[in-house]
Parts: structure tokens; sequence; C-alpha cells
């Protein structure tokens, strides 16, 4: 197995007991629980096809994979989880042992009536009610922590959804950057032979010392360019594939990121979207489960207070909206951009080529053309990210405030 799979339930006992979480675990099953598991598969174990199993343990990293990932073999993730389980079998031992002294005081009352000891009876039937009370509630309760979705459980089911949310926004600055890099890592190669040419033409007199140091400049502005780009790259990588349960120096292969789908964004209407984004706001959620004051002014108050939060809600989703337009708008103009700078720059190889164009306006041209791909690829992570924001809003992160 390549990630880990960490369920150490103490060291997260007295957080989530804090929080009063309550849930079945979601971490990755290594091992059959019961008999009925004996023989059963890691893929059958966990719920999985055999198929997709094989596809969340290959070391390829792929964008739609992260939240089922960080779900299964986030460590911190996945112990927490665990945590909760153990809390869960617990309460089964308790109850069972509630019931079976709820059983022994039956008898021991039974054998009181029998022997009209009617003192000894009263009290063990008290003593029953209280034991049964207790373990039809702590049943309940059990019953509630085996439910994968409950309000007791919100506060781990956001965590996870935030830290899942974080691993894809790394995924999409990763990919980013390894795009820039591939733009700067040719800008390296153009400016390299850029600079021989300009060196030679320098001695024919036909390009002048300032030529000459403006593509030196270019050049080894592109090589350190390149070489911090080389250093975020690992650290991204590193930060991104230990959210998705990895171990520290792993190298599993990252997959490109989605391009952006324009044609989604005509679905996207705030209006209609808000009963979504209120059903599933974690904020909104908390306050229709606070309780209340039932007088007249303190309804009031808390209506105010709920209609507050729709509205600002509204708000949010329209001002996300308005920033997938702008980053549209911005995509289609550098596409634009990119079209138009292209052609000056396949005009300028071919004049370059024929000593019809000088060394400073060719540097100008490719300059403008590696500019021109970074605009674009910008543009495209950035319209890619705003929609998936809107979208992780929808799902409940949105802010009420």
């Amino acid at each position: 197995m390549r990630r880990t799979i960490k369920c150490s339930a103490a060291s997260f006992l007295a957080v989530t007991l804090a929080l009063g979480l309550q849930a079945p675990a979601r971490a990755a099953v290594t091992a059959p629980r019961g008999p009925g598991e004996v023989g059963m598969s890691q893929a059958e174990l966990n719920g999985y096809t055999e198929e997709r199993w094989a596809q969340l343990m290959d070391d390829h990293l792929t964008y739609e994979e992260i939240g089922e990932l960080v779900h299964n073999f986030n460590p911190t993730i996945t112990s927490a989880w665990s945590n909760l389980t153990d809390n869960a079998s617990l309460m089964d031992s308790i109850v069972e042992n509630l019931k079976s002294r709820q059983r022994d005081f039956r008898n021991m009352k039974e054998d009181a009536r029998d022997a009209s000891e009617y003192g000894d009876y009263a009290n063990y039937s008290m003593q029953e009610t209280i034991l049964q009370m207790s373990s039809n509630s702590l049943s309940k309760s059990a019953d509630m922590m085996k439910r994968s979705v409950t309000a007791s459980n919100r506060p781990l089911r956001q965590a996870e959804r935030q830290v899942t949310n974080g691993a894809k926004q790394l995924m999409i600055a990763y990919n980013s950057l390894v795009k820039q890099r591939a733009i700067v890592a040719e800008s390296v190669q153009m400016y390299e032979k850029l600079f021989q040419d300009a060196g030679l033409m320098q001695v024919q007199g036909l390009s002048t010392d300032t030529d000459v140091l403006k593509v030196q400049s270019s050049l080894l502005s592109a090589r350190s360019n390149l070489a911090t780009i080389d250093t975020n790259l690992i650290q991204l990588k590193e930060n991104l594939i230990l959210l998705c349960g990895w171990k520290a120096g792993a190298d599993p292969v990252i997959a490109e990121t989605p391009a952006a789908d324009l044609s989604r964004i005509a679905s996207m209407d705030p209006e209609a979207d808000l009963t979504r984004a209120i059903a599933n706001n974690v904020s909104v959620i908390s306050f229709h489960h606070e309780t209340h004051d039932q007088s007249s002014s303190s309804m009031a108050a808390r209506d105010a207070t709920e209609e507050e939060m729709y509205q600002n809600l509204l708000t949010n989703l329209k001002e996300q909206y308005q920033t997938i337009l702008a980053a549209k708008a911005a995509y289609e103009g550098a596409q634009i951009g990119l079209r138009a700078a292209e052609m000056t720059k396949n005009a300028a190889d071919v004049q370059y080529q024929m000593g019809m164009l000088s060394t400073a306006n060719y540097h100008g041209a490719l300059t403008a053309f590696q500019q021109a791909r970074t605009r674009m690829d910008t543009a495209d992570s950035t319209l890619f990210q705003a929609m998936e924001t809107y979208d992780w809003m929808l799902a409940g992160d949105a802010s009420v405030e």
C-alpha cells in the first residue's frame, strides 16, 4: 500500500469528544471487522469496485480523486473518523452492559416478588427502570453514531470538505505552475539561441551591445525564474500529496487539472442557487439548531438575523458570479491576445531566419508571445478556480457575513 492509513484514535480523542462528534469510521479498512468480512478484498472492505480501488491506490493523482483520497487516506481525517468509531463501539458495549444489568435486576425483582419481599421488589423494579431508560437512550445515541450524516458530525464533515478544497486549490496552483515552467523553460532555450545569434551578429556589426545585453538580461531572468519555479513546485507537490495521504518523499504523478468549462457558466444563477447554498451552509445550519428564546421580540430578532444571513449569502454568491464573468472575459481576451501574438511570432520567425528582422525586434516578438501564453494559462486557471469556488459555496462554504 503506497499511502499511509493512520488510525491512532488516542491522539484525537480529546479534540473530537470536545466537539461532540459522533459518526462511523470512514478511514480505509485494512482488515476484516467481523466474520462476515473474512476473505473480502480491500476494495470490498471499503465499498469500492476493484477498478475504482485500484485507481485510488495507484501512484497517479487526479483532480476528481482528491475528495476520496482525503476521505480515506488523509491521516488527520482518518484518525478522527476512527476515533469516532471507537466511541461508537464503546457505546455499544455500554448499552450491552446496561441491558445485562437490567436483566439481572429483572430477575432479582421477580425473585423478590415470589418471596413477597416487596421492599426489595420496589427497589429492584426502580433500578431496572432506570437501567432500561438509560440503555434505550444510549441505544438511540449509538444508532445516531452509525449514521454517516448527522448534526453532531457536521464539524468533522466540514473539516474534511475544507481539507479537500485546500488540496484542490494546491493542485490548481501546482498545475498552473507546471504550465508556467514549460513556458519559462522554452524561453530559456529561445533566449540561449538568440544570445548566441546576437553575439555572432555583434561581431559582424549587425547587432549592438545594447541588443546583446538585453537578450542576456532576459536569459538570466528566465533561468532565475525557472529555478524559483522548480523550488516552488517541489513544495506545492509535497503539501498536496501529504493532504491526499501519501508519505513525505513520495513521487506520484500529478495529472493535469481540468480546463475551465465555459458552457457551465450559463447554468449558474445566484438567485436560483441560493436555496441550495442555504440548505448546505454550515453557519445557517448551526444557527437553525441553536436554542432561541420563544418571546416575540427574540423571535423577531432571530428572523431578522436569519434574513440578514440569507441576504449576505446571496450577495456573496452574486459577487463570486461576477468574479466568474470577469474571469471569463479575461479568458476570452487572453485567447484573442494569444492568437495575435502567435501570428506575430510566426511571422517574426520567418523574417528573422531570412535576416529581415533585427535581434531587438525578434526578441520583442518572442517575449510578447511567451507573455501571451502565460496570460492564457493564468486566465484558464483563474476561471477554473473561480468556478470551483462558486461550487464550493453552494456546497456550504459560503460566508454569511
